[in-house]
């Protein structure tokens, strides 16, 4: 439709009329949030008064972009545009009120750096839970810093990722930013006897997430989104710093051309207190030997994984000797499968406090693991899937392993659930401990 022809959905009227130079909109599947989207950039190329002005439309993938925005900008356009739609380069160029042209571009997020060099007035991000934060806040962002450019992030929730960031950061900042939430029981846009045949198909997590605009609801293949979700409404995620006067203990999942992550802990008579979460990438080891030793802690234990022994065929020596030379001496995690360090989280995760600021990205990461999807079955594998989160899930499994095996007393800070966490396996934390035996954990030189 052209833009003449344009008829803005209720939810979006805000859009259209806001003030504020960020918004995020939070709607059902349907809704129309792409096409009030496209719209609102138009409209802002058209009134823009800057010279040479430019904005631009992004998704997840170049190619996905092109599929779901491309055709409905040309059509907004149509009547208005200096020259003929570039095809090739997914740009349109249209005559502006200053007199002026303004171009808008269609791209994705896939090749950010493809963006770099470009200044904007305006973007859309659409789909954005499943645009790497790395595009915005290591490219995007700046492209608007000189002109004072504005950016709309959009999307249906999928767990708690960036576009959960964005939306808290919207909630939080109502003064800068516009937040439209929009559930589908609310917009009215579907049929209700369409959203009854639609919730009769789907689980309640998949119709909460597409339907409801629920960031709750698990993402299918999460190991312990549910977990983490309880820890929040138990309010185990929060002001939970470490208690002055105990020890703390650290474990990493160990990187170089990965990331590297730790997570720091103490274990009371309630239960464990997460107090840290740190992960970098591209560093030595030499790196996270000094941040450790930089910590307002007194540490008891480091736990290295069993991969530590193996010596670099650059330096010659392991990563335990690193360690050793610089007067700490590690101790090995218990080396057990995947799947029984993935167990072993899972009943240590509801006997946890989180203190929220400093381990936010780490509980984040924790939510978000799954497993790997094989697309030829439609199933998902027994493995988890590499991906960004990988690596803090990775580290969270060997403090569950590490970590001694209590059973917290009645506590104000801490109510263990009255049903225990069960998956395919049927055994302890104390049968795990009881496998480990002594040759299959301890402290180096034991």
């Amino acid at each position: 439709m052209k833009l003449t022809e344009y008829i803005p959905r209720e939810p979006f009227l805000a859009l259209h009329n806001r003030q504020k130079r960020w918004a995020c909109i939070v709607a059902h599947r349907r809704a129309g949030k792409t096409v009030a989207d496209v719209a609102d950039l138009v409209i802002g190329a058209l009134e823009c008064q800057l010279p040479n002005p430019q904005f631009a439309y992004i998704a997840p993938l170049r190619e996905q972009a092109k599929r779901i925005a491309w055709e409905y900008l040309k059509d907004m356009c149509e009547g208005m545009t200096a020259k003929k739609p570039n095809e090739s380069e997914l740009k349109i160029e249209v005559n502006n009120s200053a007199g002026g042209v303004s171009k808008i571009y269609v791209a994705g997020s896939d090749r950010p750096d493809a963006l770099r060099g470009l200044y904007f007035d305006g973007v859309v991000m659409d789909e954005i839970g499943q645009i790497r934060p790395s595009a915005w806040y290591g490219v995007l962002r700046a492209t608007l810093s000189d002109r004072n450019g504005w950016a709309i992030w959009t999307g249906t929730p999928a767990g708690k990722n960036m576009f959960w960031n964005l939306r808290e950061e919207a909630r939080l900042n109502p003064e800068t930013h516009l937040l439209i939430e929009a559930p589908a029981s609310e917009t009215k846009i579907i049929d209700e006897s369409e959203l009854e045949a639609a919730k009769a198909m789907m689980t309640e997590a998949d119709y909460l997430r597409e339907y409801e605009c629920s960031f709750d609801a698990s993402v299918p293949g999460t190991y312990f989104a549910n977990l983490m979700n309880d820890a929040y409404h138990e309010n185990r995620i929060g002001d939970f710093p470490a208690q002055s006067g105990r020890k703390v203990e650290a474990v990493a999942d160990l990187g170089y051309t990965d990331s590297t992550s730790w997570w720091i802990w103490q274990t009371t008579h309630e239960g464990y207190r997460i107090v840290m979460h740190y992960e970098d990438n591209g560093r030595e080891i030499q790196h996270y030997i000094d941040w450790l030793k930089s910590l307002p802690y007194d540490i008891e234990k480091v736990w290295l994984p069993h991969d530590a022994k193996a010596k670099s065929l650059q330096t010659g020596r392991s990563i335990i000797e690193v360690f050793l030379k610089n007067g700490i001496r590690p101790s090995l995690v218990p080396e057990l499968s995947v799947q029984d360090g993935i167990e072993a989280a899972r009943q240590v995760i509801p006997k946890c406090v989180f203190d929220e600021s400093a381990t936010y990205e780490g509980t984040e990461h924790l939510r978000a693991y799954r497993r790997s999807y094989d697309e030829k079955t439609q199933t998902f594998r027994n493995r988890p899937r590499h991906d960004e989160h990988s690596h803090s899930a990775d580290s969270f499994r060997y403090l569950a392993l590490a970590a001694k095996n209590i059973e917290p007393k009645s506590s104000t800070i801490i109510v263990p659930p009255k049903v225990r966490t069960r998956t395919m396996y049927e055994f302890t934390l104390d049968d795990l401990w009881k496998d480990c035996g002594p040759r299959r954990a301890g402290r180096i030189g034991d």
